[in-house]
């Protein structure tokens, strides 16, 4: 939606390019792979032949949807913003909201809340009340052309406590010198703001300042991630969550465009079954809660002990990490699956780097 609240980067980790149909039109910049930087900038690079994601114009591919949703029956009311929700009989059964000044009701068999993070539906329907701000990440981007980009076609993330606590830096290629730079850290982390932060990677990183020394911002976005976890419920009697309005975003990447796609098919399917059998109850709205939870719950709950571990680890241990990934290690690892490492830890007396592998093998993150 506008204004956009995201790096616009659909990417390897999460659901196949051929799960979400991506709209041609919307895409900028084909991407086949990444560059990972440690603190200390040593890099793990993943690089394919062909491409397997995509940097797109989030005003266009949410336009695109849209218009493909019109084409197929939706109606559509625009400058409008819940403010309540309708219960008949028990259940939900509409929304009220503000448009153009005006109060409207809206009822529907099913209320489905894809709201974003900061959901009304979420909020007054009592299903997710608040986030916690241990939870939430904060994010500053800049779009900015003339940016000395050295592979178009592959993303940059930079890591480090001094950099992005709790999160990365990033570089998302749009064409040959053009990129969203943007970072996302933990809610209340460092010294900084998020802006503080990005700005400190501009002008004083080697990286950065190498990057953006000719770069001039043409737009500036701020935004927030949710990287929790899924709500402990999205369904009650006639409503359904989903996107990042239930919490259905990677804990580690702060990915969400394929996932939500997804899950709000996956909803979509089931809300029509219901209608469909007279009965939109929560119970059997639940088939949708255990359809998506079966296909992405594992991941997201091992992907949120990771990162609650990269959390607690030193700078220097990334750093030694880094030489011993690879850039499938990392794909891998970041879609739950277990990795086989070399462990060099281990003849070198890495004592950390030790315990940070063998943490990893407990949440069945490598063989």
């Amino acid at each position: 939606g506008v204004p956009v609240q995201c790096g616009e980067a659909i990417g390897k980790t999460g659901p196949s390019l051929a799960e979400i149909d991506v709209p041609k039109r919307a895409v900028l910049n084909p991407i086949r792979g990444f560059k990972i930087f440690s603190p200390n900038l040593t890099p793990v690079v993943y690089a394919k032949s062909e491409a397997e994601g995509y940097i797109v114009d989030r005003r266009v591919f949410d336009k695109e949807l849209l218009a493909r949703a019109c084409d197929l029956g939706a109606d559509v009311m625009v400058g409008a913003n819940v403010v309540d929700l309708i219960y008949e009989d028990g259940k939900v059964s509409g929304v009220v909201a503000r448009c153009f000044g005006e109060k409207v009701e809206v009822r529907g068999e099913v209320v489905v809340g894809a709201d974003g993070v900061n959901s009304a539906v979420a909020r007054i329907s009592g299903l997710r009340k608040f986030i916690k701000p241990r939870d939430l990440d904060t994010s500053a981007q800049f779009e900015m052309v003339g940016v000395n980009i050295e592979d178009v076609d592959l993303m940059e993330f930079y890591l480090g406590r001094n950099v992005a606590p709790r999160g990365y830096v990033w570089v998302f290629p749009k064409s040959e010198n053009r990129a969203n730079v943007g970072i996302g850290i933990g809610a209340g982390m460092g010294e900084k703001t998020a802006y503080g932060y990005l700005m400190d990677f501009i002008k004083n990183n080697p990286r950065g300042k190498e990057l953006c020394k000719d770069a001039k911002p043409i737009e500036f976005r701020v935004g927030a991630i949710p990287l929790g976890g899924p709500n402990a419920k999205n369904v009650a009697d006639g409503l359904m969550l989903v996107g990042d309005a239930a919490g259905q975003v990677h804990p580690i990447t702060g990915g969400g465009i394929g996932y939500a796609m997804v899950c709000g098919s996956i909803a979509g399917k089931v809300a029509v079954e219901c209608i469909e059998n007279g009965d939109v109850s929560e119970k059997s709205l639940s088939k949708y809660e255990s359809l998506w939870r079966e296909k992405y719950g594992h991941e997201f709950s091992q992907m949120l002990a990771l990162r609650n571990l990269l959390e607690e680890t030193d700078d220097e241990v990334l750093d030694d990490l880094a030489k011993i990934l690879t850039g499938e290690n990392v794909v891998e690892l970041t879609a739950g699956k277990k990795i086989g490492v070399v462990l060099r830890a281990a003849a070198k007396g890495n004592v950390k780097l030790i315990k940070l592998l063998n943490e990893l093998r407990k949440l069945q993150l490598i063989q």
